[in-house]
């Protein structure tokens, strides 16, 4: 008697199948809910392998049970296995227990019937968003000994902050933890100052701005590529060029100490002035300037006291070497 011939099925059909098989099984898919496997004495969670399992808040764990007699229960083991009444499976041997987490953390648990020797922890993550930092500041130019007035501005609803004013001189008022602070800065010159504001999904990248806090004068020294703030930066100093066909510049600071500092016009490998503010109020009761320079072109040189707004200038005509500086008399109303 013959049999009909079954149908030939290829291995790409099997596989196929099976996939669909374990997709209809597993049901939806999920990137943060989590399932433990209750058995062999041990809590294992599919995505990690081991007795931690990671999810956010809002998700669940899904504990199911393989084998043996079992319980997940809430609480610690250090110092001996003790309930904290957040959740209690109950002893099971089979089925399954969920729960959801509602709020971010780090949940320890045990099984009652073998207590510190099956141990598990469920890390609750928060989907809360990092607040993104920012902040305004008033008045725009302030004097040293005023108060200065800083408002958050950050966006992401922080409900904390760590301010940093880049004034350790203040000692402890150089922090605040305040949302809007006010910070009196008591001596003059740029302080960087940072804010980090943070909500329960942490901390947001820092955010620093430069505040320039002027001793009182109508110019305060804002260091850059044109400008040198010398003498712990009461004085902001330049050099503008000339040359015989017309053309101007200024020239390019580069500060080597406090007190000293050197420009270059054309390459930065060919140094043109160098100039260096001294205090001699303690000898004639003066600021003095000294002053070299390596070039024959019109130099303007200015220094501003920023304390009293006092200008001193010296020019270098066209054509001419450049002659030395000594003038220990350049500022002399500007000591206390």
């Amino acid at each position: 008697m013959r049999f009909p011939r079954s149908p030939r099925i290829s291995s790409l059909t099997v596989l196929s199948v099976a996939v669909l098989a374990l997709l209809a099984l597993a049901g939806p898919a999920s990137a943060a809910n989590g399932t433990v496997t209750v058995s062999n004495d041990r809590f294992t969670d599919s995505a990690s392998g081991n007795g931690t399992s990671t999810i956010a808040v809002g998700d669940s764990i899904t504990w199911v049970w393989a084998a043996g007699s079992h319980s997940s229960t809430s609480g610690t083991c250090a110092g001996g296995c003790t309930p904290d009444g957040l959740w209690d499976s109950g002893i099971k041997s089979s089925g399954q227990f969920v729960r959801t987490f509602a709020t971010a953390g780090t949940f320890n648990y045990f099984c009652l019937v073998h207590g510190s020797m099956m141990q598990g922890k469920v890390i609750v993550q928060a989907t809360t968003a990092v607040p993104l930092a920012n902040f305004t500041f008033s008045p725009s130019g302030p004097v040293m000994g005023g108060q200065v007035h800083f408002t958050d501005s950050s966006t992401g609803a922080p409900t904390s902050w760590s301010w940093n004013f880049g004034d350790p001189a203040s000692g402890t008022n150089n922090t605040s933890t305040q949302q809007n602070p006010v910070h009196t800065f008591q001596s003059f010159g740029v302080f960087n100052v940072t804010l980090v504001a943070s909500n329960a999904g942490g901390p947001s990248l820092p955010i620093a701005k430069p505040v320039t806090v002027s001793a009182g004068g109508a110019v305060p020294c804002v260091p850059s590529d044109t400008t040198l703030c010398l003498n712990n930066g009461r004085f902001a100093v330049t050099a503008d060029w000339t040359k015989e066909d017309t053309t101007t510049g200024h020239g390019t600071g580069v500060k080597l100490t406090s007190d000293s500092g050197y420009f270059y016009f054309f390459d930065s490998a060919n140094i043109e002035v160098v100039l260096k503010v001294l205090n001699g109020c303690g000898i004639n009761n003066s600021y003095w300037v000294f002053g070299a320079g390596l070039t024959n072109v019109r130099v303007d040189l200015k220094a501003v006291d920023t304390q009293t707004g006092i200008t001193y200038t010296q020019v270098n005509p066209l054509n001419t070497a450049f002659a030395p500086i000594q003038d220990t008399g350049a500022f002399p109303t500007s000591c206390p």
